[in-house]
C-alpha cells in the first residue's frame, strides 16, 4: 500500500516537531540587554530597547558594568530611572504550551531592601508572590529565580519596580524563556508509533 510511507513521514514530521519545540533556544529577544551600546563603566537611558518596552517611569536604564558587574555579557538593567520603571516584551508563544522562565536579580548596591522590590509578571499573574528584594551589598549579588508559565498564543512578560521611587532599583539580566521537555512517556509512545508504522511497511512490500 502507498500510503504507508507518506504516512510515516508525516508521523515522523509530527513527533520531531513537538520534541524540537521543547529543545528550542530561548523565545527571549535580546534577553541579556547587549543589543544596546553603552560605554564601558557607564549607563544609559533609552525609550526602548531592541525587544523591549516600557509604559512606566521615564525610560529603560541600561548599566555596562556601573555600580556592579552583569550577571552575564556587560549590560544590566536596573528598574528605577529617576522613577519606578518597568520593561516589557510581547512573545509568541504556543497556545497551552508549557515554558520555562528565568531571569536574574540583583538588590542595587549599598541600598537598603524597601528600594529594591521587583515583580515578575505573565501576562496578568503575578509570579513573585511576595515581591524580590535584598540588602545591597559591596558588589551585585545574583540569584536566578525560575517560574514556569503556559502560552496563549501572544504573552507579555514584565519585570517592574515596586520599591521606593527614588531612582535606585533592583537590576535584571539574563531573562530566557524555553518550552518544557514533552514527559518520557509522550517520547516513548512517539517513538513506539513511529516502529510500528515501519514495521508494517515492511511487511506490505
Amino acid at each position: 500500500m502507498k500510503f504507508m510511507p507518506a504516512l510515516r513521514a508525516t508521523a515522523v514530521a509530527a513527533v520531531l516537531g513537538v520534541s524540537g519545540l521543547a529543545n528550542a533556544a530561548t523565545l527571549i529577544q535580546n534577553g541579556s540587554f547587549e543589543d544596546t551600546t553603552v560605554a564601558s563603566g557607564s549607563w544609559g537611558i533609552f525609550d526602548s530597547l531592541p525587544g523591549w518596552t516600557t509604559d512606566t517611569g521615564n525610560g529603560i536604564e541600561v548599566r555596562n558594568n556601573a555600580v556592579g558587574a552583569a550577571q552575564d555579557g556587560n549590560n544590566f538593567v536596573e528598574l528605577d530611572t529617576v522613577a519606578n520603571s518597568n520593561i516589557m516584551q510581547t512573545i509568541s508563544t504556543v497556545l497551552g504550551q508549557v515554558y520555562q522562565l528565568t531571569f536574574w536579580y540583583s538588590p542595587r548596591i549599598n541600598m537598603p531592601a524597601n528600594t529594591n522590590g521587583v515583580e515578575a509578571w505573565w501576562g496578568n499573574t503575578l509570579l513573585t508572590t511576595p515581591a524580590i528584594t535584598g540588602i545591597g551589598g559591596t558588589s551585585n549579588n545574583w540569584t536566578s529565580y525560575t517560574y514556569t508559565v503556559t502560552g496563549t498564543g501572544s504573552d507579555v512578560l514584565k519585570f517592574k519596580a515596586v520599591g521606593l521611587s527614588d531612582s535606585f532599583g533592583g537590576n535584571i539580566d539574563n531573562v530566557s524563556l524555553s518550552a518544557v521537555p514533552l514527559p518520557g512517556a509522550a517520547l516513548l509512545f512517539g517513538s513506539a508509533l513511529l516502529g510500528f508504522m515501519g514495521f508494517s511497511n515492511r511487511r506490505k512490500v
